[in-house]
Formats: C-alpha cells, structure tokens, sequence
C-alpha cells in the first residue's frame, strides 16, 4: 500500500503547487478553466480514445453503473431534510476527469486512463442531464452539447476503429498535438489546485459536510465495488470504474449549485474536503483494487 501511495504522491503535490500559486498570485480562474477544459481534456480525451477506441459495451456497461450511483446517490439524499441537493450532487459529480486521469496513469498507464476518459465523459453527461431535473430546474440539451466530450469521443472512436489515428498527421501538426498530450495532466493537477485555492470556505453544516465526504469518499465506490462485481465486468474495466468512483466531488459541481441558488458554500467545503482526504481513499480503493482483481 504504501507503493501504492508514492505513486499517487506526485499528482497531489502539483495539486498543492497549485494551490500555493492561487494564494499567491492574482488570475483569472475562468480563462485557465476554458483551457484545461477546451484544450487540455479535449486533447487527452481524443488521443486516448483513439489509441484505445473502446466496445460499444464499454459505453453501454459505465453508462448503465453510473447511472445506477446517481440513483443510489438520490435516494440516500433523500432521508436528509436539509443539504439534500448538495449531497446528490456530492455523491454523483465526481472529479474523474482532472483528478481521475492523473491518478490512473500514475498507478495503470495508458489504457486504464483510456476506460477514465470513458467515466468522465459518461458521469459529465448524465450528471449534467440528470443533477437539473432532480434539484428542481428544467433539462437544458443545449448545455449538453455545449460539452466537448461528445464530439470528442464520437469522433477519436470512429477514427480509431478505421485505424486512422492521429498519429498520421504531418509533423508541424502533430509535434504541437503530443507537446499539448503530455503537458496536460500537469497542467490539469494545477488547475486543481488553482481551484481548491479560490473556493470560499465559510460557516455551514459540519454534518451534511461529514456525511457529503462519506457519501463520496466512501459509500459510493462500495456501491460501485458491488455492481462491477454482480454485472461481472472485467476486471481491468472494474478497478477503472470503482478508482473513479472513489475520486472527490467534481469541482464543477460549485459552478452547478450556484446556478440552481444552492448552498455553494457547503458545496465547496465538501470539495475541498473530499479532494484533501482523497490523497488517503484512494491509495486504500487503490491497493484494495489491485487484490481482487
């Protein structure tokens, strides 16, 4: 386990440099938000999923589990009379993508991060989709296809298929495409930190918080550990799916509550949380993982 925890180390400590330059230094969130998201997960998104064009299987399996921990999230939200949309949204918007990929390509490598960009853009759509409908505002489906990550994985998973990759394009082209492939997952742990360092702590539910980081941290990736071992999944997609269901609420999942006027103050306490405790879950979930399958 602990070889477990060295590998994940380094992921964190960039999140923590992150974290000291926000507190540092003045900048715009938005802007470094536009790249990591637009630039930096796209690209990754479309190389990864090219190299390792998934079964259709793959989308059908992650799809159906996670909208199974969306459910699961739900109801157990619903025994709380307070915080019970800022539970939801902490048990089923999870930080796949800009932790996730991090994690699994320190500890699996390339293909295992390949099943990550699977979850992320699975869990981003039927959260996006789903999180509006349950907290009280209308589905908006322009929303949806505002998110690079549809075109991003249709398009890299047909290529994929008829074997054309993008590793054919001439070199003045692909030379920028692999410096901005192998520059994003550092620049994505930043951006992390960046974000833990301009969320807003203030008074809220000590309680609801507790609970949101156990829900997340906890609760969830057990539920997850149960479905992949019930639906059989294989086993290499399994540690994938549980991994990621054990990173901490998504940081976007702030940007969600305050636009439906949700408690964003608890919202980004549990962020914090969960993404300072995970550096702890996740070499458990990890070195767990790793002994059953």
């Amino acid at each position: 386990m602990i070889d477990v925890f060295l590998n994940i180390l380094p992921p964190f400590i960039l999140i923590f440099v992150g974290f000291i330059l926000g507190k540092l230094f003045p900048y715009d969130l938005k802007i470094v938000s536009k790249i990591a998201l637009w630039l930096m997960a796209t690209v990754i998104a479309f190389t990864f999923i090219n190299d390792y064009p998934p079964a259709i299987s793959n989308l059908k399996d992650y799809g159906l589990g996670i909208l199974i921990i969306f459910f699961i999230s739900l109801i157990i939200s619903r025994f709380f009379t307070k915080n019970k949309d800022v539970l939801l949204v902490s048990g089923a918007y999870v930080n796949s993508g800009y932790l996730g990929y991090p994690i699994l390509f320190s500890l699996w490598g390339e293909k295992a991060m390949s099943y990550g960009v699977i979850y992320a853009a699975m869990n981003t759509i039927i959260a996006t989709t789903l999180l509006p409908i349950f907290i009280g505002e209308k589905i908006s489906l322009k929303n949806i296809l505002k998110l690079p990550y549809i075109y991003t994985i249709v398009s890299a998973y047909i290529l994929g298929i008829y074997g054309i990759s993008y590793k054919m394009l001439p070199s003045p082209i692909l030379e920028p495409i692999l410096m901005i492939k192998n520059s994003a997952i550092p620049f994505l742990l930043l951006f992390v930190g960046l974000s833990l360092s301009k969320i807003q702590l203030k008074k809220t539910s000590i309680k609801s918080m507790i609970f949101s980081t156990i829900l997340r941290l906890l609760i969830i990736p057990i539920f997850s550990l149960l479905f992949v071992n019930m639906y059989k999944l294989d086993p290499e997609l399994s540690k994938v799916f549980v991994l990621e269901s054990a990173m901490p609420v998504a940081i976007n999942s702030v940007l969600l509550i305050d636009a439906l006027n949700g408690d964003t103050s608890l919202t980004s306490l549990s962020v914090f949380t969960t993404t300072s405790l995970s550096i702890f879950t996740i070499p458990f979930w990890a070195f767990l993982l790793e002994s059953i399958f």
